[in-house]
């Protein structure tokens, strides 16, 4: 499954949810789509934008606010198969996920264990047993992600510590 929203709360009296996108296809919560909560597949009744960046979606099943409130924190998703191509140089997170890291030069840096949203961009985060490097997802720092291989090149730099 592929997470496309988080709930983050209840919306009203009529069980509409305050969702924050997780996805750039913002159709994805167009009215007649439909998407997984809690395992179960809901229709979009229909949707517009909330306060600040998320949105206000009212979803098919979920008529109140106390049953609305029981979804916060929770993801709505759809099947892999529902997923969409990306453009060049774009990857879905559990994509990345699991990828070993190397720096240009060769050295070893772990694997990809999650991914953090951000403002400017996506930092991923590279464990390595105890070790964390925190790599922003940005053309200068990213060199080469190769899916078939299961591999992230980064730039040397990542490593360099300045002296203060």
């Amino acid at each position: 499954m592929i997470r496309v929203g988080q709930v983050t709360g209840a919306y009203g009296v009529d069980g509409a949810v305050k969702v924050i996108p997780l996805t750039d296809f913002q159709d994805r919560f167009s009215a007649g789509a439909t998407v997984m909560l809690d395992g179960c597949e809901r229709l979009v009744e229909w949707s517009r934008a909330g306060q600040p960046a998320g949105l206000v979606v009212k979803l098919r099943g979920v008529d109140n606010r106390t049953f609305a409130e029981l979804f916060r924190g929770r993801y709505l998703e759809i099947p892999d198969g529902a997923a969409r191509p990306l453009d060049d140089g774009h990857f879905y997170h559990h994509q990345v996920v699991g990828l070993a890291v190397q720096t240009g030069s060769g050295r070893q840096l772990g694997t990809i264990a999650e991914v953090l949203e951000r403002p400017a961009n996506d930092v991923w985060v590279s464990r390595d047993g105890k070790v964390e490097h925190l790599i922003p997802a940005t053309r200068d720092a990213v060199l080469e992600v190769s899916l078939e291989a299961r591999r992230v090149v980064v730039a040397d730099w990542l490593l360099e510590v300045e002296e203060a």
